[in-house]
């Protein structure tokens, strides 16, 4: 799966040049949520977390803070597919936790 690594401190623009802000269906394929335009992840109406990008199958997801990689309680990348996870806090990589 790609990664989305390359976003990170970078601010997302639409076709029309607005900021990204809320979120959006790419190709009924994949979930991708942003905050003024950066990455970041959102909480549902029960409060659950819901990741920054995430496909439709749940095979690859991403939590994101505020532009940069980020999950305190999970590895902040899945990719089922590949089989791999990573672990990110602040936009940086870091040994997994437990």
């Amino acid at each position: 799966m790609k990664n989305f690594k390359s976003y990170q401190h970078r601010r997302i623009l639409l076709k029309e040049g607005q900021v990204c802000n809320g979120d959006y269906i790419i190709e009924g394929e994949m979930t991708i949520r942003c905050k003024n335009g950066f990455l970041n992840d959102a909480t549902d109406e029960n409060g659950g977390l819901l990741p920054a990008i995430m496909t439709a199958d749940a095979s690859h997801i991403e939590h994101w803070k505020d532009g940069v990689l980020h999950c305190e309680k999970e590895p902040a990348v899945i990719d089922l597919i590949d089989n791999y996870e990573e672990w990110w806090l602040n936009g940086r990589q870091v040994p997994p936790q437990k």
